[in-house]
């Protein structure tokens, strides 16, 4: 899962940075470093340990955005489990992830802290597509501070390592970032669009929806701004013309914004902006209210007071002014709230130009003068940032210092503590065991009551556990005589059923789906079965077996076991149709056949209750021979079933040298109402 987080920029309207991708995978230890295990006892619980270190790593990224700070504590117990197990890469990831953290809060000092130290790791383990990675986040966080040629230094580092291992995430994001850079220059506007569109191909090969979103936004956002480098005669045309270009792009980011469920204020707000500058005011309107909405929805206060402005700016545009007032002042007061300067800024610009409109020359003067000071302040927040970024960095170093100098004086104590305990424990213990010696034979007694029942219990545990391997007749006799002989059964009914397809979806969802989909399927399986008095024989992959008729003869197991199948594909059918979460809808062949088996047990450990004959062989080509949705029945189910329900025949199978028919059995949807 690909983490990103959109920072806003200062700019002439907004940069989306992809900043900070992160993806974490299962983890597994290396084979140099299982190798430096060896055969050491303790491998097992090392192991163990690089399993809760990805545990914590996995949880940590999930609640990065929800709870931050639980996200750094859980990274930093990984980073120091993994440290204790020599698990560099888990290092670099725990790291890389604190620094996400910081990052998401604006605080970019202590954001290049961590990047800095998972970078150095990824260089010592010569991770390539990692070091890409982090190249990525620091060029994001030089640029964040004001230092383009540093940031853009970063990206193309970045970029030429994911080229090297071809990976296609890397390489759309370096892209996509170096475009940002690009356009903070009027004479490189067309070089930042040229970046952008580079970074689709790579986005659509892995279908990656929410780096296509962040590259059209930014792809709309530059049309945009594109329009300021014409003649003042032309420009009114113009604007206009790249509106009209700009949205084609947004519409795209809009769409993938509410696709990966990220707050779609963003291209909303820019969607706005566009119409506005094709005098379509009507429009504009909509998508600003429609960012409003969603940004104070999603608690977005930078968003919400774009809205506000938009809205204003679209009423100025009306000439109501009083109207754009109103709006220029929620706008100005949530940037207050919230601490955005630059919204807030472009909050007094909007009234002074409001209130000039509206004759109120006094209040359009006191705004001007509140707009350059706050302009003022955001030309000398770059150098604020960079200064605070290495006090940030500094005070970080010292207090790890102080925090190691606390743990080796906490150490001392921990020394001195247990040397006063253990010999009040030697004083203790002579004590003890004089006591031990009374209260040993009390114990015993004690012991032995208990010890009885706990065989007790395991004896009836086995006994369950026996009778989930075996019929229960065939338990018995294992109990009684040492061993089961085979018995031969004159007439049973075999049911087969296999998934459509299975190897192909094993191929395409992950092994937790996966498994978690077929025990789905098999545990509702065994429950019909044993609804309709079946017994199951076993699985086989994806294939499902059981029998009527046995270990106990009867004569209703044809109909058992045709009634079990038409339930079998009634709730495939009905699962198919409205899936779980986290269940694969598959489909399924059924096939029926009756005759004479030998059933027995096999092996001597890990034994399994078994069934063998032709009656099994032609029950498993009914199967293969079925079709996804349809039971295939052989001709003596069809025989002993055709005066009550309906069956279609539909030609001979050839098994070796003998020829059987088939008939599909007609099973309606009414059949099951």
């Amino acid at each position: 899962m690909n983490d990103i987080i959109f920072f806003i920029r200062p700019g002439r309207i907004l940069k989306v940075l992809l900043f900070g991708l992160l993806s974490i995978p299962s983890l597994l230890m290396s084979q140099e470093q299982i190798d430096k295990i060896g055969s050491d006892p303790l491998q097992n619980a090392i192991r163990t340990d690089s399993s809760e270190v990805n545990a914590l790593l996995k949880k940590s990224e999930e609640l990065r955005f929800s709870e931050p700070d639980s996200a750094v504590i859980l990274a930093r117990r990984a980073i120091e489990l993994a440290d204790n197990i020599d698990f560099e890469l888990a290092k670099a990831l725990g790291f890389k992830l604190i620094g996400l953290v910081y990052g998401d809060r604006n605080s970019f000092g202590d954001a290049m802290d961590y990047f800095n130290r998972s970078l150095a790791v990824y260089r010592k383990e010569k991770d390539t597509s990692g070091i890409s990675n982090l190249q990525s986040n620091i060029g994001s966080v030089y640029q964040t501070t004001g230092d383009d040629p540093k940031a853009l230094e970063f990206f193309m580092e970045s970029l030429k390592n994911a080229q090297v291992v071809n990976d296609p995430l890397r390489i759309g994001t370096a892209y996509v970032n170096m475009g940002t850079v690009y356009s903070n220059d009027d004479l490189t506007l067309d070089k930042a669009i040229e970046s952008y569109e580079r970074a689709i191909p790579y986005f659509e090969e892995i279908e990656y929806v929410l780096g296509l979103a962040v590259t059209n936004v930014n792809i709309g956002e530059a049309y945009l701004i594109q329009s300021r480098l014409f003649e003042e005669e032309d420009k009114i045309n113009q604007e206009k013309e790249n509106a009209k270009l700009s949205i084609p792009s947004l519409e795209e980011a809009l769409k993938g914004f509410r696709e990966v469920g990220i707050d779609p204020a963003t291209p909303l707000n820019f969607l706005g902006e566009a119409y506005r500058r094709m005098e379509e005011f009507g429009q504009a309107q909509d998508f600003y209210q429609q960012a409003l909405v969603s940004a104070s929805e999603k608690g977005t206060k930078s968003e919400e007071t774009k809205a506000y402005i938009g809205l204003g700016n679209t009423y100025m545009d009306l000439g109501n002014s009083s109207k754009a007032i109103d709006y220029f002042k929620n706008a100005l007061k949530i940037a207050r709230e919230a601490g955005i300067l630059r919204e807030k800024g472009e909050s007094f610009g909007g009234l002074s130009k409001a209130y000039a409109q509206n004759g109120d020359y006094l209040s359009a003067y006191s705004a001007q003068r509140r707009f350059t000071e706050v302009s003022d302040s955001l030309r000398s927040e770059s150098y604020a940032e960079q200064m605070t970024a290495l006090r940030n960095g500094f005070d970080m170093q010292q207090k790890e210092k102080e925090i190691e100098l606390l743990n080796a004086k906490n150490e001392l104590n921990q020394i001195q503590i247990e040397e006063d305990a253990r010999a009040k424990q030697l004083f203790q213990i002579i004590i003890g065991l004089f006591l031990a010696i009374i209260a040993g034979f009390v114990f015993q007694y004690f012991y032995i009551r208990r010890t009885n029942k706990r065989l007790a219990f395991e004896r009836n545990r086995s006994e369950e556990i026996l009778l989930n391997i075996l019929p229960k007749e065939t338990a018995e006799e294992l109990k009684e005589n040492g061993f089961i002989k085979a018995k031969e059964f004159e007439n049973i009914t075999v049911l087969f059923t296999d998934f459509k397809a299975f190897s192909l979806i094993a191929e395409r969802i992950s092994a937790e789906n996966l498994v978690k989909s077929v025990d789905y399927y098999f545990k509702t399986f065994d429950e019909i079965t044993e609804r309709h008095g079946l017994e199951k024989i076993k699985t086989i992959g994806d294939a499902y077996m059981c029998a009527g008729g046995l270990p106990t003869p009867n004569t209703t197991h044809v109909r058992d076991t045709f009634g079990a199948a038409r339930e079998i594909l009634k709730f495939v059918n009905d699962t198919e149709l409205s899936p779980p979460l986290g269940i694969y809808p598959f489909r399924i062949r059924i096939g029926l056949n009756s005759g004479p088996v030998v059933a027995g047990v096999v092996g001597t450990k890990k034994f399994a209750y078994d069934i063998w004959g032709n009656t099994v062989n032609i029950a498993a080509r009914m199967e293969s021979g079925s079709v996804p949705g349809r039971i295939n029945v052989s001709e003596p189910i069809y025989e002993e079933l055709k005066e009550e329900f309906p069956f279609t025949y539909r030609g001979e199978l050839k098994v070796k040298d003998q020829t059987f028919k088939m008939y599909f059995a007609d099973v309606p949807e009414t059949i099951f109402a």
